[in-house]
């Protein structure tokens, strides 16, 4: 009977058929990954069914050149009839919309001219979005799939021309366990069926499997072509550049040069070796809801998994490579391995020697960092939140920060305690959504004027590890938003001492009591402000108390019900506020006014204000557009209607 391909399948089919790519040969690549896989499963299996394994696992590629066929073999778990259907017919990958809007993308930019090394860029980054299979009707007129599943007499056949439709059906005879793809080449792609060309592919994306990979040729002739050794195991001295991008390709599936290999044996307590590659370029489910680490676990050079391993922490997510230890139970699974002392260890040193290599990379080549930090630096700071941490301080270490003192530039914390203001005892930060709207916002003003430096945090997971981490280096994290900044034991830049502190005068206290009274509720308390300069009026967090930008997020999430009330902080000298004191000494209307020149009117601008620029938001913007429309008309000297 004949299937129709999921809809995201056929997408992909036509954008493959119909590919202008270049670099067809990823196909093999492919296809060859896929047996490596099938035999991983298999010899994983047989750690608790040591029967399962009578032969050698391999992989075998065949040329028949009178047929025009290439076929790809492994004996191998092999697939039943369900997944055959569900691995060749749909595809599950989060990451296939992504693949499909690169591809796209990228057909287009062929079409209009673009290089053809761009193509062939984008054409490596198939195997990435767990679409490799369907690379074989880029070369492909028909493609027959054979498979007998592990403990199973029966062989099923999958087959499809990539038109749109597929079969599946039981085969008459029954074929020995794992799978073999038959390929029928379109005449445009005969070159795959010249010995020396398949070679050189095995030989590029292939050399690291760990099962030996034989061609036969037309005249009958077998050969081994990948050295079936892991690089890992090599010494790093014995590997060159290119093996390490080669491998790096291999088991990322991206076409980018790596941005750090760090290669590791260790000998000891535990013994285990890594190769973990940093890319530079961002996964495309880097930030999926899953959060899955990508560094495959081998015991004993036995693949145990490819994924979630938890001797690499989620916020190290990005990195991809292999871990081979010889220290853990080849019968472990994930949960027991979350609970493994030897495997904790192991996870222990390898993050340590992660985040030092990090560490030196920012050291010696700064610029470089920065383009790292870029791409993964609100990935790595997820690892602050996490209160008992123990690598949270090298972690802080290699982070970066945008502040009041750099423009484009990023800062380390060391950096910034380095050049604090005399008399300094805090870390200062702010905390928002946008650097543009952060570097302009009042509650620095105060901050400037005395030469105190303020971090910049615009990242969503700011607002999360700073209620986990309340210092560093026994330095205070201090949010500029709360109330009762202590400010007076620093020193302005030109050496005057602080006036933070001035006694508030009569009239002050007079202005600050009428807003009270007038916002009734609607703020905590009402304050003459030491960080006000040139605005005349902020809203600040009464100590303990949740942030705007967190309570925000929590509100919308409907996590919290109402929002807090606020501390209304007024710049006593600024002139609007000059001007509300005057009003007040002249009248003493304590009904909410009708225009500009009433004090009621101006404390709801004032406060509205404040509200706007800290992110609070207005209960009732109609409210506030009428005063504004008063305040405009007022300017003019005009008379509403009535």
């Amino acid at each position: 009977m004949k299937r129709k391909f999921d809809a995201e399948v056929g997408k992909v089919l036509q954008l493959m058929i119909h590919s202008v790519y270049e670099n067809h040969s990823i196909f093999l690549r492919e296809l060859i990954s896929n047996a490596s896989d099938a035999c991983e499963k298999l010899r994983y299996e047989a750690m608790t069914h040591h029967d399962l394994l009578g032969d050698t696992l391999e992989i075998t590629v065949k040329i028949h050149k009178e047929d025009n066929m290439l076929t790809i073999e492994d004996n191998g778990i092999g697939m039943s009839e369900d997944e055959l259907i569900n691995n060749l017919g749909t595809i599950a990958s989060s990451g296939t919309q992504k693949f499909l809007e690169t591809l796209s993308s990228t057909q287009t930019s062929k079409q209009q001219g673009a290089s053809q090394s761009g193509a062939e860029t984008s054409s490596k980054f198939i195997g990435q979005f767990g679409v490799g299979f369907y690379s074989v009707f880029m070369v492909a007129a028909q493609v027959k799939v054979y498979s007998t599943k592990l403990h199973s007499d029966q062989t099923y056949i999958w087959q499809s021309d990539g038109s749109g439709e597929y079969e599946v059906f039981p085969h008459s005879l029954t074929l020995k366990r794992g799978t073999v793809v038959e390929l029928t080449l379109k005449p445009t792609e005969i070159e795959y069926l010249d010995k020396h060309t398949i070679k050189h592919i095995i030989k590029t994306y292939s050399d690291h499997i760990a099962f030996p990979i034989h061609l036969i040729d037309e005249e009958g002739k077998i050969e081994q072509i990948n050295t079936g050794q892991a690089l890992w195991r090599k010494k790093p001295s014995e590997i060159t550049e290119e093996e390490y991008s080669d491998c790096y390709h291999y088991l990322a599936k991206t076409p980018d040069t790596p941005f750090m290999t760090i290669h590791t044996h260790i000998e000891g307590t535990v013994s285990y070796t890594s190769l973990l590659f940093v890319p530079t370029v961002k996964p495309y489910d880097l930030f999926h809801p899953d959060r899955k680490t990508r560094v495959k676990l081998y015991i004993k050079r036995v693949f145990i998994a490819d994924d979630n391993v938890s001797l690499i922490p989620k916020y190290l997510r990005f990195l991809r490579g292999v871990i081979d230890s010889d220290d853990l139970p080849l019968n472990i699974s994930r949960e027991s391995l979350q609970h493994n002392s030897n495997a904790h260890k192991i996870s222990q040193s390898i993050v340590k020697k992660v985040l030092s290599s990090l560490k030196k990379k920012a050291e010696e080549e700064k610029e470089e960092y920065l383009k790292f930090w870029n791409i993964f630096g609100e990935v790595l700071k997820e690892g602050l939140c996490k209160i008992a941490l123990p690598e949270k301080e090298s972690l802080l270490e290699i982070c970066r920060f945008y502040s009041t003192k750099s423009d484009d530039d990023l800062i380390s914390l060391q950096e910034y305690i380095d050049r604090m203001a005399e008399g300094q005892n805090e870390i200062y930060y702010l905390t928002g959504e946008k650097l543009e709207s952060l570097r302009i916002n009042p509650q620095l003003e105060g901050f400037k004027e005395r030469g105190i430096e303020v971090l910049l945090l615009k990242d969503t997971v700011d607002d999360f590890w700073v209620n986990a981490i309340n210092q560093y280096k026994n330095k205070e994290l201090q949010l500029i938003t709360r109330e009762n900044l202590n400010l007076e034991s620093v020193t302005k830049e030109n050496g005057e001492t602080n006036d933070a502190n001035q006694e508030v005068q009569k009239e002050d206290e007079e202005v600050l009591t009428y807003i009270k009274s007038q916002l009734g509720s609607r703020v905590s308390k009402v304050v003459a402000s030491v960080k006000l300069v040139s605005s005349p009026a902020c809203l600040s967090i009464p100590d303990g108390a949740m942030n705007i930008k967190m309570e925000k997020m929590l509100m919308e999430q409907k996590q919290l019900s109402r929002r807090s009330s606020k501390i209304l902080e007024i710049n006593t000298k600024h002139p609007i506020i000059s001007r509300l004191k005057s009003l007040l000494s002249q009248t003493h209307d304590n009904t909410r006014g009708e225009d500009l020149s009433t004090p009621t009117t101006l404390v709801e601008l004032i406060f509205a204000q404040a509200c706007l620029i800290s992110g609070e938001g207005i209960e009732d913007p109609c409210v506030l557009a009428n005063l504004i429309n008063q305040a405009i008309l007022g300017s003019f000297g005009s008379d509403h209607p009535a």
